[in-house]
Order: structure tokens, then C-alpha cells, then sequence
């Protein structure tokens, strides 16, 4: 009898979800908008996404450096030769090293990253205020509110002197 209940209500929940949404109006999703979220969100996780997708290169980096780095302190020795695709012979403490090493220049290259691209955004801001598009020259014979503003005169010079200019022929 628990089995036949059980039955009936795994098949009604089965229905209800897979039915249901087939009445449903619109399931698309609608794409973020460029000022949904505050740039400064948009800022900490790109940090956190460039730092995390980072690790797993880094490690290994990490890893093969101080692998090369103990073959040499050993004297070359052939136990302690760097080969990545062998089980671990680190102890506990040199794996808790290369990790933290590792998570230190992730965290390195996740702030590089953020300070460039802030140095960038602010750069570009300084570039976005001077606008030399928006300035237009007009003649004053066109500009209505325009006015010719007369030269002060000179007592020194004669008044003359200036019309009388000379052309010189080559």
C-alpha cells in the first residue's frame, strides 16, 4: 500500500514538473544590462575569476620550479628528480608551501590585473572630457550675437601707416 502512495505521488510530482512549464509564458532569460551591477562587483569578480582560473597553471609552475629547485639542492640526486606525471614524494609541509605559493601569486596576478584595468578606466575618463568634437567654429559674418571689437589705437604709430602698405614684387 506504501509503495502504490509513494508511486502516485513520485508520478503527480513528475507531472507537475515536467508539464508545467511547458504552459509557461516566456522562459528565456533576459541578458544583464550594463548598469545592472555596480563596476565595482563587476571589478571583484573579474579579480576573483582571473585569480582562481590561475591556480591550476600556477601550482604546476609553482610545483616543477621547486621540484628543479630540490633536484639541484640534492645534488642532482635521481629520488628527487622532477617528473609531474609520478605519485607525490613531497612531505605535508612542502606541499602546504607550494600551495600557499602558489594561492600568493594568484592573488599577485588577480591584482595586476585590477589595478591595470583601473588605471585604464581612469585614463579613459580623462581621455572622455576633452571632447574637441563638440567645439565648432563659426565665421562672425554668420554668428548673429557677434561684434567687431575695434583694435586700441597706438599714439606712437601714424594711422596712416597702416593702410599704406607697400607690395614687394620678385
Amino acid at each position: 500500500m506504501k509503495k502504490r502512495l509513494i508511486a502516485k505521488i513520485l508520478f503527480v510530482s513528475l507531472f507537475i514538473n515536467f508539464c508545467c512549464p511547458a504552459f509557461s509564458e516566456d522562459t528565456t532569460t533576459k541578458p544583464y544590462e550594463d548598469d545592472e551591477f555596480p563596476q565595482t562587483l563587476k571589478d571583484i569578480r573579474r579579480f576573483e575569476i582571473i585569480t582562481i582560473g590561475a591556480l591550476p597553471f600556477v601550482t604546476l609552475d609553482t610545483t616543477l620550479a621547486y621540484s628543479t629547485y630540490r633536484y639541484a639542492k640534492n645534488d642532482f640526486d635521481s629520488a628527487y628528480q622532477p617528473d609531474i606525471f609520478s605519485a607525490s614524494s613531497f612531505s605535508q609541509e612542502e606541499q602546504k608551501g607550494i600551495i600557499l605559493t602558489s594561492v600568493g601569486i594568484c592573488i599577485g596576478i588577480g591584482l595586476t590585473d585590477l589595478i591595470v584595468q583601473l588605471i585604464k578606466r581612469s585614463s579613459k575618463k580623462k581621455k572622455a572630457q576633452v571632447n574637441y568634437d563638440d567645439i565648432s567654429v563659426i565665421p562672425i559674418s554668420e554668428d548673429e550675437d557677434a561684434q567687431i571689437i575695434p583694435l586700441p589705437k597706438d599714439d606712437a604709430k601714424d594711422e596712416t601707416s597702416v593702410e599704406e602698405v607697400q607690395e614687394i614684387e620678385e
